[in-house]
């Protein structure tokens, strides 16, 4: 009966254990990966969607600058095409610095979450592994009180069987 409550025991703190160690593998490994993961893809998805924008903008403009050489047929209509040619290069020009701003606060933003992130996932680690540390103290001091209780029975139970073979080999005397 012992060895089998010993056993089922043994099968529970197991049990425990390995529960413990995957939520722990959770919270210190899959969690910041996931996170990390979800925020790279919308920074990339935001940064694409910026160069899209970009490119279609600039494609645009290039078409619409190609089509207005098509409608030259005089000097004014000529004067015309290279005023606009010059309104379109200073608004693409804008349109490129705006671009290069918000890729820059899309970039910093990422790095400050990224950060973040990072520290967060330290300080759970370190707090973790802290929790590890008291744990296994615990489980230390705990097993050696065990074995310290468990070698005193045996002393115990020693002495007195000790004492109960002599009080045979004296009644055995007389």
């Amino acid at each position: 009966m012992s060895a089998e409550k010993t056993k089922s025991d043994a099968n529970q703190s197991s049990d425990r254990s390995s529960e413990n160690t995957k939520r722990q593998f959770d919270n210190a490994v899959l969690e910041p990966v996931r996170a990390y993961g979800v925020l790279t893809t919308d920074y990339f998805e935001k940064l694409f969607s910026v160069q899209f924008d970009s490119v279609r903008a600039f494609a645009d403009k290039n078409l619409a600058q190609s089509r207005s050489w098509l409608e030259v047929k005089d000097s004014d209509s000529f004067r015309q095409v290279i005023e606009q040619q010059q309104q379109a290069v200073r608004e693409l020009s804008e349109q490129m610095k705006e671009d290069a701003d918000r890729i820059q606060a899309l970039s910093q933003d990422y790095l400050k979450e990224t950060q973040q992130l990072t520290s967060e996932s330290m300080q759970s680690g370190s707090k973790q592994l802290e929790e590890n540390m008291q744990k296994g103290k615990a489980q230390v001091e705990s097993h050696f009180q065990k074995g310290k209780e468990e070698m005193s029975d045996a002393q115990q139970k020693s002495q007195r069987q000790a004492d109960n073979s002599k009080k045979s080999a004296s009644t055995s005397d007389k």
